[in-house]
């Protein structure tokens, strides 16, 4: 087990997950509606669960720094708000894609939609922000605000084109199943990619020293 947690694993491990995504999208059993559309929302709706889970822990371990003043904790901190920012935009991607397919043009008008554009504006400001200032209790307060922002920017979004749960509205055990196993590839893939940007920024640190 040691051996499969060690950093140089963690960029196959990724290669590996990726290829499972696909082959997950393309076996898992197609909507009636959507047709093989819904392979994209497969993909869609697991990732952007575990961006936010991601950066939920990035704001908690945010606030726990300002109560603890522990670096290890702000350097985690650090590392799931930059894996979070990372994965975000793979999710805005598979957003354009899904919208698309599913509407046949992007609805700038949407709530949701504009819900992910904001997002899409606010975390790279704070991550460069974080750069900019190299304050840590400034960088944690930011990260314990950013899931403060998202969850209620997405209360206040309506549901008008985007519906809430299309794969648990589905009915349809096997493609609920099918949610589930895709669900599980990006939980790993985020968990990868958060100990990825903590391995890259430890490489970093012992090079200036």
């Amino acid at each position: 087990m040691k051996t499969l947690l060690r950093p140089k694993l963690i960029g196959p491990s990724l290669l590996v997950l990726s290829v499972l995504i696909v082959i997950t999208a393309f076996a898992a059993p197609l909507d009636k509606t959507l047709g093989d559309k819904v392979r994209m929302v497969y993909v869609h709706g697991a990732i952007i669960r575990v961006v936010m889970a991601i950066l939920v822990i990035a704001g908690g371990l945010g606030v726990a720094y300002l109560v603890t003043r522990r670096e290890g904790v702000f350097d985690w901190a650090s590392a799931a708000f930059s894996g979070g920012l990372a994965l975000w935009f793979i999710y805005l991607g598979t957003s354009i894609v899904t919208t698309l397919q599913s509407w046949g043009a992007i609805a700038w008008f949407e709530p949701r939609w504009m819900v992910t554009l904001q997002m899409s504006g606010l975390l790279p400001v704070v991550f460069v922000v974080g750069l900019i200032v190299k304050n840590s209790k400034i960088s944690a307060a930011l990260f314990a605000v950013v899931p403060i922002v998202m969850m209620v920017l997405l209360a206040q979004a309506r549901l008008v084109l985007h519906p809430l749960d299309p794969i648990g509205e589905s009915g349809n055990s096997a493609i609920q199943l099918a949610y589930v196993i895709m669900l599980i590839w990006w939980v790993l893939v985020g968990v990868q990619v958060v100990r990825g940007m903590r391995a890259w920024a430890v490489a970093r640190q012992s090079t200036r020293a």
